[in-house]
């Protein structure tokens, strides 16, 4: 029997659904259409809430495909998992949460057959407010910086220029472009990050592999944020669990261990 060959298409758009069913209609409606008249893609949704059918999704939307995980294993993985099923040259990852407002695929396209050492576009993401939203790019993650924005020393997050084009060390995970070749040169996300930092590392990992981290605001996501969450304390140990892996993979034990004490310092302090 002969076995067809996936039609390749030029972009994979991937979004994981933990919890936000409730968006991802406003999210699809936001960038389908004439946006992609001109471009041969394909929408993968990876679901990881197994109480919630998304079935219908692929009934109203044409060229979108429901991959149902079968057990919640984080972002990473959830992404992962949309990523080996994707035919498409360059992937989109994109939060459910979002509606795109600027948007001009053909130019992001551009942009990578341009620049051979471009591995990762981060696009600007502002919130529902219009307002750019914070850490959502910047410079290699420290303890002393960590600790300096904590406690609003001289933060490097208030000497961002949001509107400026820039090479970053990392941008955010909520939405960006990377060719599927360098996604799986590298091995993807570190699926041990269940929420939180995958980002961080995959971006790091480009940079070592000789590749850049670009931010480009001209492509522009509105991002709600926090839907996955409805308590604020899992959200939190979530956080600093995937924020001491960081550390331990990429700083060392001595750099963990001063980040522990820092996190105890300042949740005694409340901030």
């Amino acid at each position: 029997m002969m076995i067809l060959e996936k039609e390749k298409k030029e972009l994979s758009i991937i979004i994981v659904n933990y919890k936000s069913e409730l968006y991802l209609e406003k999210c699809l409606l936001s960038f389908l259409g004439e946006k992609l008249s001109k471009i041969n893609f394909e929408i993968i949704i990876v679901n990881n809430d197994k109480d919630t059918d998304l079935n219908w999704i692929s009934k109203k939307f044409p060229h979108t495909f429901v991959l149902n995980s079968p057990q919640n294993n984080g972002f990473g993985a959830g992404n992962n998992l949309g990523a080996k099923k994707a035919c498409g040259e360059f992937l989109f990852f994109l939060n459910p949460d979002t509606e795109v407002k600027k948007v001009d695929f053909e130019k992001i396209f551009l942009l990578f057959q341009k620049d051979c050492f471009l591995g990762v576009l981060g696009v600007g993401i502002i919130s529902f407010f219009g307002e750019f939203q914070k850490w959502i790019f910047g410079e290699e993650i420290g303890f002393w910086n960590l600790l300096k924005n904590n406690l609003k020393f001289f933060s490097s997050k208030n000497k961002q220029d949001y509107n400026k084009i820039q090479k970053t060390d990392w941008v955010s995970g909520v939405a960006f472009f990377i060719r599927k070749k360098t996604f799986f040169e590298i091995g993807g996300f570190d699926e041990n990050f269940f929420m939180y930092f995958e980002d961080m590392d995959l971006c790091r990992r480009i940079r070592l592999a000789g590749k850049k981290v670009l931010y480009y605001p001209k492509f522009l996501v509105k991002h709600r944020g926090g839907q996955s969450y409805f308590c604020k304390k899992d959200q939190k140990r979530d956080y600093y669990k995937s924020q001491r892996y960081y550390f331990l993979k990429h700083k060392g034990k001595i750099q963990t261990l001063i980040l522990r004490w820092g996190e105890f310092f300042v949740m005694r302090l409340g901030i």
